[in-house]
């Protein structure tokens, strides 16, 4: 119908700050981003891209976007900010793979969890 046709162009003309009628898409308050990919790319931050409550709390006061928000952007920045950027640090040699096997040491993932849930883990008892 001729109504499909204008929400299609409403929503690919309209992404500005959202002050059209669609909230399909809204962008984050300008400075928001800076602020965000900053602290996702920072030395200490880096190798756990993951925010403490605290973190949240302070981010979410310098930004002034909301909880929802923040870990929507999370979300999204460690698949295609931070993946791909880490990949890229391990293929240049750049980040020491840690742990005894040489492996890819995942962030979060304690050492030896793995190796639990494959074998038998009740044996002898």
């Amino acid at each position: 119908t001729m109504a499909d046709i204008d929400n299609r162009s409403d929503c690919s003309s309209d992404d500005d700050d959202g002050k059209g009628r669609n909230k399909s898409r809204r962008e984050l308050p300008a400075g928001a981003v800076a602020t965000l990919k900053a602290w996702l790319l920072s030395p200490e931050h880096f190798t756990h891209p993951y925010p403490t409550p605290q973190d949240q709390v302070m981010l979410m006061q310098k930004t002034g976007i909301d909880k929802k928000q923040l870990k929507n952007w999370f979300t999204n920045a460690r698949r295609r900010i931070w993946k791909p950027m880490l990949k890229k640090q391990l293929e240049q040699g750049k980040l020491a793979p840690t742990g005894p096997a040489g492996g890819v040491a995942v962030p979060g993932v304690v050492p030896g969890l793995l190796m639990t849930s494959m074998g038998p883990v009740m044996e002898g008892q």
